[in-house]
C-alpha cells in the first residue's frame, strides 16, 4: 500500500526552528514597512537555480503569515515547469494557474482552501501547451490586480531566475522580491548572474533568505548547540482562524516589508 505523501502541515510546529525563522522573517518585514503608506502585498519568491528550497520556503512563510500573523493569505504556484506547491500543501494540481491563463477555468475553480482557514492556494495546473506559450504576461498582471483587494498577503512561487524568462516578467507585476540561496550549495557564479538579471528591479528586492544554514554553516549556528531542539511535531488538523488583526500597535498586524540586504 502506497504511503501518503508528507506535506508541510506534517512538520508545522510553532516551536520548530524552521517555523521560528519564518516568523522572524515576517516580523522583520512587518517592522520595516509599518510606516509606509503602501506596503508590499504581493511577494515573488525565487532563487538562482534549481533545488535551493524556494518552494518549501514560499509555502512555509505563507502558512506562518496565515496561521500566526492572522493575515488572509494566498500562495500561487507560478513555477509551471517544476510545480510542487500542490504536493507541499496536499492539494490537487488542477485546475490552477495554467488553466486560468488559458481561459479554461475561473478564479473560483482554480483556488483551493487549505487546512489553515486564512490560507488559500492556486496550484500550477497543467498547461496544454508549452510553458512559454501558456504564460500570458497580461493575464498574470490582470490576475494580480484582481487578487490584491481580496488578500492581505500574496506569495508567488516562481521558477529560478537564471534558467528561464518568466520570473523577470512576473517580477514587473509584484510589489517585492525575496530571493533564496542554499548555504554550501548555491554557486557564487549563479548568485552573480542572478544579480545581473535582477539589477533593473533592485529597488523591489526585499531581502535574501539563506536556506540549509544548519548544514552549510559552522556548528555553533545550529539551534541544537544551545539546547533548543524541538519535540517531534504533530500533524496539523484543520485550523479555522478568523482573519482578525492583532491589537493596534502590534507590528504583526501590518503587511510584510522591505529589508534591503537580507531578511
Amino acid at each position: 500500500m502506497k504511503r501518503p505523501q508528507r506535506t508541510l502541515f506534517d512538520s508545522f510546529n510553532l516551536d520548530a526552528p524552521h517555523v521560528t525563522e519564518a516568523r522572524r522573517l515576517l516580523q522583520t518585514l512587518a517592522r520595516r514597512e509599518r510606516d509606509e503608506a503602501h506596503p508590499p502585498k504581493a511577494y515573488m519568491i525565487t532563487s538562482a537555480g534549481r533545488g535551493e528550497g524556494k518552494s518549501t520556503i514560499c509555502g512555509l512563510i505563507s502558512m506562518v503569515a496565515a496561521r500566526i500573523f492572522r493575515r488572509k493569505t494566498l500562495v500561487i504556484d507560478a513555477d509551471l515547469r517544476r510545480p510542487s506547491m500542490h504536493s507541499l500543501l496536499g492539494l490537487t494540481q488542477r485546475p490552477g494557474l495554467a488553466e486560468l491563463m488559458e481561459g479554461s477555468a475561473s478564479f473560483e475553480e482554480a483556488t483551493r482552501s487549505t487546512l489553515i482557514g486564512t490560507l488559500s492556494a492556486i496550484p500550477s495546473g497543467r498547461p496544454t501547451k508549452s510553458v512559454g506559450d501558456t504564460y500570458d504576461d497580461i493575464a498574470f498582471r490582470e490576475l494580480l490586480d484582481q487578487l490584491r483587494p481580496q488578500y492581505d498577503l500574496i506569495f508567488i512561487d516562481c521558477p529560478p531566475v537564471v534558467p528561464v524568462m518568466e520570473p523577470l516578467l512576473i517580477a514587473e507585476h509584484v510589489d517585492a522580491l525575496l530571493v533564496v540561496a542554499m548555504a554550501g550549495a548555491t554557486q557564487v557564479t549563479m548568485i552573480r548572474r542572478m544579480r545581473q538579471i535582477l539589477a533593473p528591479l533592485e529597488p523591489k528586492i526585499a531581502g535574501a533568505i539563506l536556506n540549509n544554514a544548519t548544514d552549510g554553516l559552522p556548528y555553533y549556528y545550529d539551534y541544537r548547540y544551545y539546547g533548543y531542539e524541538s519535540p517531534k511535531p504533530k500533524r496539523v488538523r484543520e485550523i479555522r482562524t478568523p482573519a482578525v488583526p492583532p491589537p493596534p500597535g502590534d507590528a504583526a498586524a501590518r503587511p510584510a516589508a522591505r529589508e534591503r540586504g537580507g531578511a
